[in-house]
């Protein structure tokens, strides 16, 4: 059972294990280990992902678990390919539910005071996150569960970590069978990330000792997807970047051209306009009804750049 610290406290070992990186091992769980912990009963084990180097790069919250020996997290030979997936329930331990997981970074095991310290080095600018998962949800008080599946790339910005790109799916139906995902990174800033921080668990809100007993998630094949396409360099557009956080748009453009930019909601309707003559600007957009809105920018005769953005 674990507590799950969602600020990412592991920055404190980044100075310790600066290594840069743009893809992470072990990411279709092949690789596992089995962790026998007790002297007293040498039979007794649980599966750790394994090892690289001196320092995994793959954690879960097994060890917490050693004193009842029930396990959330396990090797399966339930895979889409290859030899091994990881399985991931929400059992009950001492009457609390303890949702199984697998994320990059590393745990502090103390029963009900343990921490996850999420993050590991990485440098990478992925364009996506993507892997096979399936889902069956317990029951909540007559709801279904609902699990967790995503990537965080942050950086340390001398006072406190600040997210870079989020890419996540949270699902509280049943998928039977071995689903693809491919899901994007939203990206608020156009900084260099030192970590990153993938998570999946079979309760979402498992770090709150919430979730349904008998969630179970399976997952395999992770990766990071990072768009390589041949650009025509004689029909090469100025480069434009747009990004979005609490209610600012920030425009990244490599021309100090007029430009327009135009919001529209999911039904087509136009509902915010300004213009644009720097290389770099922060738009403090008004007050917007959450959903998706398409943001829409076209700089003198240059064609239009779109983007998907999310207002929560």
């Amino acid at each position: 059972m674990e507590k799950i610290f969602t600020a990412l406290s592991f920055l404190l070992l980044l100075p310790v294990l600066a290594i840069s990186q743009t893809d992470l091992p072990n990411m279709d769980f092949e690789n596992w280990y089995e962790n026998h912990y007790s002297i007293i009963y040498p039979g007794n084990f649980y599966w750790e992902p394994n090892s690289d180097g001196n320092w995994n790069t793959w954690e879960t919250g097994n060890s917490a678990s050693e004193i009842p020996n029930v396990f959330p997290t396990e090797r399966t030979e339930d895979a889409v390919n290859g030899s091994y997936a990881v399985r991931m329930e929400t059992k009950s331990i001492f009457g609390q539910p303890a949702a199984g997981n697998i994320f990059t970074g590393h745990f502090i095991a103390n029963m009900f005071n343990s921490q996850a310290l999420f993050g590991v080095p990485f440098t990478g600018t992925p364009d996506a996150f993507r892997g096979y998962y399936k889902y069956t949800p317990g029951d909540i008080s007559g709801s279904p569960d609902t699990c967790a599946i995503y990537a965080i790339l942050s950086k340390w910005n001398g006072t406190q970590r600040v997210e870079i790109a989020k890419a996540e799916l949270y699902q509280h139906q049943t998928v039977a069978e071995y689903t693809y995902f491919d899901l994007e990174f939203e990206y608020f800033s156009s900084d260099i990330p030192d970590s990153i921080s993938i998570v999946l668990t079979s309760s979402k809100l498992g770090d709150q000792f919430i979730g349904g007993i008998g969630s179970t998630l399976y997952a395999d094949n992770l990766s990071l997807f990072y768009d390589f396409s041949p650009v025509d360099n004689n029909n090469l557009e100025p480069e434009i970047k747009i990004y979005y956080n609490n209610s600012i748009l920030r425009v990244q453009k490599n021309t100090p051209d007029m430009a327009i930019i135009n919001l529209y909601d999911i039904t087509g309707k136009k509902v915010f306009s300004t213009k644009l003559s720097d290389y770099f600007s922060e738009i403090n957009l008004p007050s917007l009804h959450s959903g998706i809105y398409i943001c829409s920018l076209r700089e003198n005769n240059h064609n239009t750049i779109t983007k998907k953005i999310l207002i929560r």
